[in-house]
């Protein structure tokens, strides 16, 4: 027998699928985060790891029928990255056995790949980050936005959690006008001004930390615009907005802006029907003949697709190959 390993490497959990020639699923593993700018490369090697540890136990699959891999990893950038993310794919391939060829990609890749199972559509993702990625029909690519917590990931987890926590602060300190997420932080930081003073200050402690602390807020902005919260309503329209000029912005660099197919991924958009909405009205408003569609699959599915069909890849975008060698 012959399988495929692909994996879906993010911010938050790492998720890996094992299909066959055919393409069906057989198996699939979920773990911690692997991207090495949040957790170190050991710790992403060995979420890795764990994931693809679970799936081959599952599954009852010897790893020499694995015949090769796709990694789709959150914070694979650029070619500063490569060795980092060769370092922690091949450790954690190597430690479960697999002498398989690999190549990895950036998470948005393998996210488009399962949406649209190769064919030319956009793919707008936002979960702990945001990130647009299109191939047009041509099959030329581009990304808009994915880059990072400090300068990027508009309408992303991070932004949204990061806005209600502000909007809360302000709140409480006469800044900003009333919210009730004023009372869910200081349901998570405390209830004296002490508690929540300290709460910030402990955010200087680690970015994994405060990354974790910021994008855990989201939720929370969530709840309280499905309850009709304004403040909250507000952060999500404006997170809407934000990721439908990325969707604009992708589409336009690869010259698909007549009806173009838009699908959506990740939490904070699935999660999120105040968000979904926003977006989805803006977009249409920008792009009258913009289809919105389902993704076909997961984004792990679709680095397994990858895997199994990498022709399916566009040329222009950016790889990294190896193969791990025992010693």
């Amino acid at each position: 027998m012959v399988y495929f390993l692909g994996i879906d490497g993010g911010a938050t959990k790492t998720h890996v699928v094992l299909s066959d020639r055919t393409g069906d699923l057989v198996a699939e593993g979920k773990d911690g985060p692997s991207n090495y700018h949040l957790v170190d490369v050991g710790e992403a090697s060995n979420n890795i790891a764990a994931a693809i540890t679970r799936a081959l136990a599952d599954s009852n699959i010897d790893p020499v029928e694995v015949q090769s891999t796709c990694a789709g990893m959150a914070g694979f950038d650029g070619l500063s990255d490569m060795e980092n993310v060769r370092q922690s794919l091949e450790s954690a391939l190597v430690g479960c056995g697999l002498m398989c060829p690999w190549y990895s990609v950036n998470d948005s890749v393998v996210a488009w790949a399962g949406a649209f199972l190769g064919g030319p559509g956009a793919l707008i993702a936002a979960g702990s980050g945001a990130v647009g990625f299109a191939v047009g029909r041509n099959r030329n690519s581009a990304r808009t936005d994915g880059l990072g917590h400090w300068l990027g990931d508009a309408g992303s987890g991070f932004n949204i959690g990061r806005a209600g926590l502000r909007a809360a602060v302000a709140a409480l300190d006469g800044r900003g006008p009333a919210t009730c997420l004023a009372d869910s932080f200081l349901a998570v930081a405390g209830h004296s001004a002490q508690d929540w003073v300290d709460w910030i200050a402990d955010l200087d402690t680690s970015i994994a930390h405060a990354h974790f602390q910021l994008r855990s807020f989201a939720p929370f902005v969530t709840r309280a615009a499905d309850a009709g919260d304004s403040v909250a309503l507000s952060i999500l329209e404006n997170a809407g907005a934000e990721l439908a000029a990325t969707a604009v912005s992708v589409l336009r660099k690869v010259k698909h802006l007549t009806a173009p197919r838009v699908a959506t991924a990740g939490t904070v958009l699935e999660e999120s029907r105040q968000l979904r909405r926003a977006f989805q009205s803006e977009l249409s408003a920008l792009l009258p003949g913009c289809q919105f569609v389902p993704a076909r699959a997961a984004p792990a599915y679709g680095a397994s697709l990858l895997a199994r069909k990498p022709a399916l890849l566009p040329n222009d975008t950016l790889q990294a190959h190896g193969q791990p060698s025992p010693g």
